[in-house]
């Protein structure tokens, strides 16, 4: 969540050091308090729903339920390719190579029904693009590349 520019200086950071296209992409991914912590939510519930996850603490599995987002083994999957994600994923990370990423359905929005996880490589091959543009561009290079056999 971006805070104003005045709440900003009172925490010693000056927007107007910034170049403007780092302010713009700044203001264009915040996310206001309530989304972000429906975001978390489903991230959480996500983590907690793939295999090999370990149990929820019953608080956090009750909290969730609550909120309508009950925790169901087995199901998260890729955003992008939708194959089944596994919590061992988690595990194998290295050194600032995640095999697990969150991701976005569409990557200027910050909202629950937009975030979800993705194998690294997965996030890497849909960049910047909507999954509809990925999916398209994809496509695009198999009919391509189908004309060359």
């Amino acid at each position: 969540m971006l805070r104003s520019d005045e709440e900003l200086r009172k925490l010693g950071i000056d927007m107007k050091g910034l170049k403007p296209q780092v302010v713009a992409k700044l203001r264009e991914k915040a996310a206001d308090y309530a989304s972000c912590m429906a975001v978390a939510k489903t991230l959480t519930a996500a983590a907690y729903s793939m295999p090999n996850a370990p149990e929820a603490p019953k608080p956090i599995a009750e909290y969730l339920a609550a909120c309508g987002m009950p925790i169901v083994p087995h199901t998260t999957r890729c955003l992008v390719c939708r194959g089944l994600l596994d919590f061992k994923l988690f595990a194998e990370a290295k050194r600032g190579k995640a095999e697990i990423e969150t991701s976005h359905s569409n990557p200027r929005l910050h909202r629950p029904d937009n975030v979800g996880f993705a194998h690294r490589a997965c996030n890497i091959a849909q960049g910047n693009k909507t999954l509809d543009e990925f999916y398209d561009w994809i496509k695009e290079i198999l009919r391509a590349t189908s004309r060359c056999d």
